[in-house]
């Protein structure tokens, strides 16, 4: 099996590519979508209000205010957060031994050294103007807490150099799968 981890800057255009590849057939995982699901969990819940204790309440919307104002409750968090990721990853991987090619997105996968678990690396990127104005169409957009995203993030430029693959999302459908369609067939020429 050929695991591939996708990443990019915020608003790159990751969740999309992966998607776009479930919509082909292909096993995917999302780190974003995992960590969603798990705070859904009242003990990680209570696990997390005792880990920061500056919080009232479960509020995700308080939980990013005060990680991206706080640099130690951020890592805090991390720290408690990424060995259940590499717990799930380690779980999905196992499940899909037989598929021959997994994708998982992974935002912080070069900051959080999550690379090791993966045989390449795929970035989206896209200008920062697109970025920008998708980050905005999100409900939850907020300005500063965007500006301290792209500072904890590696820059793009740092993550397009790390990868094995790159994707630009500042493209049309048609360009967007063409690129997609070369990133399969180089990875099947890798099998």
């Amino acid at each position: 099996m050929i695991a591939v981890g996708i990443t990019g800057s915020y608003a790159s255009g990751k969740t999309f590519v992966l998607n776009y590849l479930a919509n082909l057939g292909f096993i995917t995982f999302s780190a974003d979508e995992y960590v969603k699901n798990l705070y859904e969990e009242s003990e990680i819940q209570n696990m997390v209000l005792n880990l920061l204790p500056d919080l009232k309440s479960f509020d995700k919307r308080k939980i990013a205010e005060l990680i991206y104002a706080n640099d130690s409750a951020r890592n805090k968090l991390q720290n408690f957060i990424h060995p259940f990721v590499v717990e799930s990853l380690f779980l999905f991987k196992q499940q899909n031994s037989k598929s021959e090619v997994t994708f998982a997105e992974i935002p912080l996968l070069f900051e959080a050294g999550f690379d090791q678990y993966f045989d390449f690396y795929v970035t989206t990127f896209c200008s920062e103007e697109s970025r920008l104005k998708r980050a905005m169409s999100r409900e939850a957009f907020n300005l500063t807490a965007y500006n301290k995203i792209a500072q904890i993030q590696l820059p793009q430029q740092i993550k397009i150099e790390k990868a094995d693959f790159v994707i630009n999302t500042d493209v049309n459908l048609v360009d967007l799968n063409k690129q997609i369609a070369q990133l399969i067939e180089k990875l099947k020429c890798n099998n």
